[in-house]
C-alpha cells in the first residue's frame, strides 16, 4: 500500500507538460509506463551507491522464508527499481510476483534484475518463470569458467545489446542459487512468432495507408466536427504526443464531464485521482512529513491518503478510454460526426496494432467493434465526405492491404492470449514440482490483465511490479525480441 500511495503522489506532483521531454511521440503504452515509473523528482530519495550500480555478489541470502506463506502486502520493492501497481490476496497459499518485462529496454531490464535480487535477498525467492523461454536451461555453466567481475561486465555488455534479458543477466552476473523455468508451449510460441513475421511482411505498407487516412480524417474534422469535438480531439492528440501531461489531460476530461452532467461516480478511480489532486494543492506535504502541519491540514491529508489508498492504477487506465468515449458520444451531434469519430479511433488503434504497441483496452475495443475496422467503411465515408465538401484529398484506394490481412493480425493477438493460459498452467506445474510457495513470473505488460484474471481464478495471491523505465525503447530491437527466443544458442 505504501508503494501505491507513493505512485499516486508522484502522478499528482510531477506529471506535467515537461515530464521527460522528448521529440519522440510516445505510444499510449509508453506514456503509461512513464506515469507508473515517474521517479522522485518531488520527493528526493537516496540513489544507489556506486557499489550498487551492478548486482553484488551475495550468494548467501539474508533469510530463507520461501517455505513460509507470504502475504502479498508484505512484499516491498525498492522504489528506485520499480513500483507495485496491483496486489491481490488469493486462497491457495501461493504467491506469484508478476514482474512486467520491459522488452529490449536496458534500464527496464537492469531494474527487473534488481527487483528479482531484492526478492531473493528479502523473501527467499528461488523460482523464476520466464516468458519467451521453453526449457529450463540456463547460464550456470558460465559461473565455473569466469570470475564474477568478468561475468558482470560481459553480462552488462550483452544486456545493452539486447542479446540477453534481465533474468539472464541475474543468472550470469551473480552466484545466487535460482531455478529458472520457461513457461512457453513451444508450438504456440513458434506460431505466435511466425504470425509476427507475417505481419511484418505488410506492416510498412499498411501503416503508410493508415497514416494517409489519418491525415484525411484530420482535415475533414475541421469541417465536420463541432467546437467541443475539435477541442476534445486536440487535447487527446496533445496527450498522446506528450505536449501535455497526464494530469492536465485527466483534469480536462473531468471538467468536461462535469459540465455535461456525466455521472462521474461510474469512474471511481478517475474521481479519486482528481479529488486527491485538488486536496494536494491545499496541503503542505513537507509540514506533514515534519509533523508541523495544522490540524486542518492533517484532516485534509487523512482524506488525501484515503483517496489514494482506494485508487487502483490499472482500473484508472481502463476508465480513461471509457470516459473519452462517453465524451465523444456526448459531443457528437449527428451521424457524420459520430462516424468520423469512430473511424478516427479505429485508425489510431489500427496503427498501434501494426506496431505491436496496442494497450489491452485498445485491443478490447478492436474486438468489440469489428465493424468500425472495416477499411471499406473508412474509404467510402472519407471519399464521400471529401467530394461532398469539395475538398481534394489524397485518399488511397488500396484498402485491401488492411482487409486482406486482418485475419493475420487477429491470429497474432489471439495466440498471445492463448499463451497467457499456458503461462499460468506451466507456472502452477513448476511451483508444485519445486515445492515452493513464492515464484516470480516475468512477462510483458500486455499480458498483465489476462494473467491477473487467470491467477485470481486459480486462487493465487499476486502482486504486479512495473520496473522503473525512463528511457525510450529501440523499436527495432523490441520487434526483433518478439520474433526470437531469449536463449537461441542453448534452447
Amino acid at each position: 500500500m505504501r508503494n501505491l500511495r507513493y505512485l499516486v503522489s508522484v502522478i499528482i506532483l510531477i506529471i506535467g507538460p515537461n515530464f521527460i521531454p522528448s521529440s519522440y511521440a510516445a505510444t499510449l503504452w509508453e506514456q503509461r509506463g512513464k506515469v507508473i515509473q515517474a521517479t522522485k523528482e518531488s520527493k528526493p530519495v537516496e540513489e544507489p551507491s556506486e557499489s550498487e550500480e551492478t548486482i553484488l555478489d551475495k550468494s548467501e541470502v539474508k533469510k530463507d522464508v520461501s517455505d513460509l506463506s507470504i502475504e502479498p502486502t508484505d512484499i516491498v520493492i525498492p522504489d528506485q527499481y520499480g513500483t507495485i501497481i496491483e496486489t491481490h490476496e488469493g486462497t491457495n497459499g501461493k504467491l506469484i510476483v508478476h514482474v512486467q518485462d520491459a522488452h529490449m529496454n536496458y534500464e527496464g531490464q537492469k531494474n527487473a534484475a534488481h527487483i528479482l535480487e531484492s526478492l531473493i535477498e528479502d523473501y527467499g525467492l528461488k523460482l523464476i518463470l520466464l516468458e519467451g523461454k521453453v526449457s529450463s536451461l540456463n547460464f550456470n555453466y558460465i559461473r565455473a569458467r569466469s570470475p564474477l567481475d568478468e561475468r558482470i561486465g560481459k553480462a552488462d555488455e550483452l544486456l545493452k545489446k539486447g542479446e540477453i534479458n534481465g533474468v539472464n543477466y541475474l543468472n550470469i552476473a551473480t552466484d545466487y542459487h535460482i531455478i529458472i523455468h520457461g513457461v512457453e508451449d513451444k508450438r504456440i510460441y513458434d506460431e505466435n512468432r511466425q504470425a509476427l513475421w507475417e505481419i511484418d511482411r505488410f506492416k510498412d505498407l499498411a501503416s503508410e495507408y493508415v497514416n494517409k487516412l489519418i491525415v484525411v480524417s484530420d482535415v475533414l474534422k475541421t469541417k465536420i466536427y463541432s467546437e467541443n469535438l475539435l477541442g476534445l480531439d486536440k487535447k487527446k492528440k496533445d496527450y498522446d504526443s506528450e505536449n501535455i501531461g497526464l494530469m492536465a489531460y485527466y483534469e480536462y476530461l473531468y471538467k468536461k464531464a462535469e459540465e455535461e452532467g456525466i455521472p462521474l461516480y461510474v469512474f471511481p478511480n478517475f474521481q479519486n485521482l482528481i479529488k486527491a489532486s485538488d486536496l494536494e494543492k491545499k496541503i503542505d506535504l513537507e509540514a506533514i512529513r515534519n509533523n508541523t502541519a495544522l490540524d486542518e491540514e492533517k484532516k485534509l491529508y487523512n482524506e488525501y491518503t484515503r483517496l489514494t489508498r482506494d485508487l487502483n492504477i490499472n482500473e484508472l487506465f481502463k476508465e480513461e478510454p471509457l470516459l473519452e468515449g462517453v465524451l465523444y458520444d456526448t459531443f457528437a451531434a449527428n451521424s457524420n460526426q459520430k462516424k468520423l469519430s469512430r473511424i478516427s479511433k479505429a485508425l489510431s488503434i489500427m496503427g498501434n496494432l501494426l506496431k505491436i504497441k496496442v494497450v489491452p483496452e485498445e485491443y478490447k475495443y478492436f474486438e468489440d467493434n469489428k465493424k468500425d475496422f472495416d477499411p471499406a467503411f473508412w474509404l467510402e465515408f472519407l471519399k464521400a465526405k471529401s467530394q461532398e465538401l469539395g475538398i481534394s484529398l489524397d485518399i488511397p484506394a488500396n484498402y485491401y492491404v488492411i482487409s486482406d490481412n486482418l485475419p493475420k493480425i487477429e491470429k497474432f493477438y489471439g495466440l498471445a492470449f492463448e499463451r497467457d493460459s499456458v503461462f499460468v498452467k506451466r507456472a502452477g506445474e513448476h511451483i508444485n514440482n519445486e515445492n515452493v510457495k513464492l515464484a516470480a513470473l516475468v512477462a510483458g505488460g500486455f499480458h498483465t490483465p489476462t494473467l491477473t484474471k487467470l491467477l485470481k481464478d486459480e486462487g493465487y495471491s499476486y502482486i504486479v511490479v512495473s520496473p522503473r523505465v525512463r528511457t525510450e525503447t529501440d523499436d527495432e530491437l523490441y520487434r526483433s525480441a518478439l520474433k526470437r527466443e531469449w536463449l537461441p544458442e542453448i534452447e
